[in-house]
């Protein structure tokens, strides 16, 4: 249960119990209500709107992400067998930088425009341009310097292409995911769903078509570019038919506050993505094309059952934020609601996992048979990483944990590399996945004492 809004030190009820209760007086009903109830009650009834709200936004998020993974699957499904192991390790590569450049040139926007925009203390259309001006150039300066440092230094040409092409779609998509955060934001679930179904729609027709038309895996990642382009024009109508417009007025202050304000979320943000990616790269440069190909198949699989954590975590975002001020103790009731939830979600998954996927290599891609094992291992992490992703949002909604959270993320990624970097030139894939679910042991410990200690004993 979660309840954003409270009596404000000057008496008065927050943003979001105005909103609920505004929505309640609707009907005449709703001024009895006013009129005849206690405070208690009016904050009750208020408390019980906010959660079917809440709830409401994670359903549409679960549902939306459903289809994309349900898509995704069998898009990577086709790509895995139309490529081979090797074609496809390269594949996991471009799509890794493409994750780990769209992190570091994101630099933590996204959450501070989530946050900023959730507490509705800065104008959204003034900060939106600024925002989408700012990740531009962050992007083109550090694309700039990423397409001379693969050129120059790593010596398989095609991958250096695939890469590039990869990096290059994250142009488009910093002006949308800009524009889908202002929607997360604003709780407009539904207009963030719509636009993630047509960049998965967009991203696997192309693919399909360029693949079987010959392009093979260069195809497949310029159909990314293209996807990315298409999603952020959808996107852009979608923000203009909610007359939300982006302001060419610049200011420097503002440039400013956003560069604070997003700089703890930054390194938190390329901390995560080097903690998840980081293994497929190095296995790449230290073990090849096909050790990547057999442990992505793997990976891949694994990150499709993360859409839920993730959906549930992104929905409740908001709503955090609010609460850190609002009431610590129904904070904390709702940390061991998700606790135990998604444990049980996690731990089900976990058998989907161990009982079908093997089933699913074996008939459809029997080239990666040696990725059932990889498969059986990391559905260990399943349930960790349930737990964690929904918690960790906990943190990230203030600013007073993020310097804690900061250096739990260091410790957490070094240990991921340190561990890495030794076992992988011996095991390969295998020494990779167990690796994998050590980390999220550990950073899931980690998270829980971190919570305990600085929050729980507070509330």
């Amino acid at each position: 249960m979660v309840f954003i809004g409270v009596v404000d030190g000057n008496g008065l009820f927050s943003k979001s119990v105005l909103n609920c209760l505004a929505d309640i007086a609707i009907s005449d009903y709703a001024n009895w209500v006013f009129h005849r109830l206690s405070l208690t009650n009016i904050l009750f009834f208020c408390y019980t709107c906010l959660v079917e709200k809440v709830f409401k936004n994670s359903s549409i998020l679960v549902a939306a992400q459903t289809m994309v993974k349900a898509i995704s699957f069998f898009y990577t499904l086709f790509l895995a067998r139309s490529l081979g192991v090797a074609s496809f390790g390269l594949y996991v590569v471009a799509l890794s930088y493409f994750s780990l450049i769209t992190s570091v040139s994101d630099f933590g926007i996204s959450r501070y425009l989530m946050r900023e925009v959730a507490r509705g203390e800065k104008n959204t259309k003034t900060l939106l341009s600024h925002i989408v001006f700012l990740r531009l150039t962050i992007l083109s300066i550090v694309f700039a310097v990423f397409a001379l440092a693969v050129y120059f230094l790593d010596p398989d040409k095609l991958r250096v292409s695939l890469s590039l092409f990869a990096v290059l779609a994250i142009l488009p998509q910093s002006v949308a995911l800009s524009i889908d955060n202002i929607f997360i934001a604003l709780q407009k679930m539904s207009l963030s769903a719509i636009g993630i179904l047509v960049l998965s729609v967009a991203n696997t027709l192309v693919g399909i078509f360029f693949v079987l038309t010959g392009k093979g895996v260069m195809g497949a990642t310029i159909a990314l570019l293209a996807a990315e382009a298409v999603y952020a024009l959808f996107i852009f109508l979608l923000l203009l038919r909610e007359k939300i417009t982006i302001i060419p007025k610049l200011e420097k202050s503002l440039f400013s506050d956003i560069l604070k304000g997003s700089l703890p979320y930054g390194i938190l943000g390329i901390l995560g993505l080097v903690y998840f990616k980081i293994d497929s790269l190095m296995l790449s440069y230290l073990k090849g094309s096909y050790d990547t190909g057999i442990y992505g198949i793997s990976y891949k699989f694994l990150e499709a059952a993360v859409f839920v954590p993730t959906a549930v975590g992104t929905a409740f975002f908001p709503v955090l934020t609010r609460l850190h001020v609002a009431n610590l103790e129904e904070m904390k009731k709702v940390c061991f609601r998700i606790f135990k939830s998604m444990s049980v979600l996690g731990l089900m998954v976990l058998v989907c996992y161990v009982l079908v996927l093997p089933l699913v290599i074996r008939f459809f891609l029997p080239q990666y048979l040696p990725s059932i094992t990889a498969i059986e291992i990391l559905s260990l992490s399943i349930p960790f990483m349930f737990v964690h992703v929904p918690l960790s949002q906990v943190l990230l909604s203030s600013d007073r944990y993020l310097k804690g959270v900061i250096g739990m993320s260091i410790v957490n990624v070094l240990f991921n590399v340190v561990l890495n970097f030794i076992f992988i030139p011996k095991f390969g894939y295998i020494g990779a996945s167990w690796i994998t679910v050590f980390s999220d042991i550990f950073s899931l410990a980690l998270l829980g004492i971190f919570i305990k200690r600085y929050i729980f004993s507070h509330a």
